[in-house]
């Protein structure tokens, strides 16, 4: 169903809960694969198949969930739940991203970066052309059973999305910290995930 809508109205709060609820997963997803990665040469060497499949699938889980979260931020940019076209949601990530490493040399400049910031080199580039492409085809890959996750093929790899295109995703990402994470949000009502919550308290089986 396509809804137009105003921001402020019932159907934008659904729209931010769902925002919300996306980034969170993704910061999730993020803080699982960060906590899983080898600290060490050694652990690296003797990691299991099965450590493996979990390093991969947590990152793979961050860019899936990072994608639909700028989807979703556009869609309320947009006032429209109406499906946008896979090449304009292309075209709107490189630009969102050239947004944010302007205003990080800006920042840089006038003296007014967070101590963290990296140096101004780090943000003196451009979002790569294809960036947007092959976050939808990674992002394709990871969410279907799709040969071409292990394999390739015609679409790009995890191992080089994150080669390529990691730090053109932590920017997306720590953009989206500073306005989406759910400490931002304290009064949010949660809908589902609350009911969810309740129901299995509730029901008290054994999981």
């Amino acid at each position: 169903m396509i809804i137009r809508f105003e921001i402020g109205d019932e159907i934008d709060k659904l729209v931010v809960q769902v925002i919300v609820h996306e980034f969170s997963r993704c910061m999730v997803s993020f803080n699982s694969f960060i906590s899983h990665s080898p600290k060490s040469e050694e652990e690296l060497k003797n990691t299991s198949d099965f450590q493996n499949i979990i390093r991969y699938n947590t990152y793979a889980s961050f860019v899936q969930h990072l994608y639909e979260y700028f989807v979703g931020c556009l869609k309320r940019d947009k006032q429209n739940t109406k499906e946008i076209h896979s090449h304009e949601i292309d075209t709107l990530i490189n630009k969102e991203v050239n947004k944010i490493l302007n205003i990080w040399r800006t920042m840089i400049d006038a003296g007014t970066a967070p101590s963290w910031a990296n140096d101004r080199s780090h943000y003196e580039d451009t979002c790569p052309e294809d960036f947007g492409k092959d976050f939808r085809a990674i992002r394709n890959s990871i969410s279907h059973a799709d040969y071409r996750r292990l394999h390739g093929g015609t679409r790009i790899t995890l191992a080089e999305f994150f080669k390529k295109y990691h730090k053109y995703a932590m920017l997306l990402y720590n953009n989206g910290r500073e306005w989406w994470s759910l400490e931002h949000f304290d009064d949010i009502h949660l809908g589902e995930i609350t009911s969810f919550n309740q129901l299995i308290f509730k029901e008290q089986e054994p999981i």
